[in-house]
């Protein structure tokens, strides 16, 4: 007798990203499409908005300086998130953990998160100087609430009965934390971290702007100052692009982790 499964049936995993592809290029084309259109339609100069063509023009020979600049955002990005991951999930940690600690110093970190972050980078470059110190202060600055935040309510929203068969067990507090809080809070965690990613990357541009750091901020700013309007755009939709990919990365990630949770 041959067993029939109710589970619903899933497609492929490369199917899904195939789909999601399908669609994004679609989307994308239909945006040139209408740009262009609108340009020729207007007779937009093009020292206000270059034509799809001049901006590829532009990307093809300005690549290599995209690239570079892009790496380096990203990296700083990249460390900045790690950062801002860590120093959340200690804080949210410590105050799922006592709520003393949470009296006292959930009210200060939401201090530092309301501070302008416009005003606060001068004085971090005063101290960590122009280089990607002074971006990652910044991400990190602008990516720990709400990842923090929701990794909060993950570790607080943990089913009494489990923390209650631990206690039973004779489990100490670490290890509550790593079988029954760090799990079922992930999705929550992800949630965090798919908000947080696209902010890191305008964060780093930010510092970029400010500090004069090699990055696709300062790129912007210096292909703006000198009318490179190509270049401008070019770094603009790259920046686009990434924020979009970034993103992207997060959600398929936390879709998965949901998928693998049920």
């Amino acid at each position: 007798m041959i067993a029939v499964s109710d589970r619903p049936l899933r497609s492929a995993p490369w199917l899904e990203v195939a789909r999601g592809l399908v669609g994004t290029l679609a989307f994308i084309a239909l945006l040139l499409v209408l740009w262009e259109y609108l340009i020729n339609s207007f007779d937009v100069p093009a020292f206000i908005m270059p034509s799809p063509a001049e901006v590829l023009r532009s990307f093809n020979s300005d690549h290599e300086r995209i690239v570079e600049a892009l790496l380096f955002t990203l990296r700083s990005g990249a460390i900045g998130l790690v950062c801002a991951t860590t120093l959340a999930l200690v804080l949210a940690a410590s105050f799922a953990a006592s709520d003393l600690l949470s009296r006292a110093f959930l009210p200060m970190v939401i201090f530092v998160r309301t501070a302008p972050v416009l005003a606060i980078a001068p004085i971090l470059i005063l101290i960590f100087g122009r280089g990607v110190a002074t971006s990652v202060a910044v991400v990190v600055i602008v990516a720990f609430f709400p990842i923090m935040v929701n990794a909060l309510r993950g570790f607080r929203t943990v089913e009494a009965s489990m923390l209650e068969l631990m206690h039973v067990c004779g489990a100490s507090r670490g290890q509550v934390f790593l079988k029954v809080r760090l799990p079922s809070s992930l999705p929550f965690i992800f949630t965090g971290l798919r908000a947080a990613s696209a902010s890191s990357l305008l964060a780093v541009m930010l510092a970029e702007w400010l500090s004069g750091a090699p990055g696709l901020g300062t790129l912007i700013l210096k292909a703006n100052s000198y009318r490179e309007l190509g270049l401008l755009w070019a770094a603009v939709l790259t920046t686009m692009a990434t924020a979009f990919a970034i993103f992207a990365t997060f959600a398929a990630a936390e879709r998965r982790l949901a998928k693998w949770s049920i």
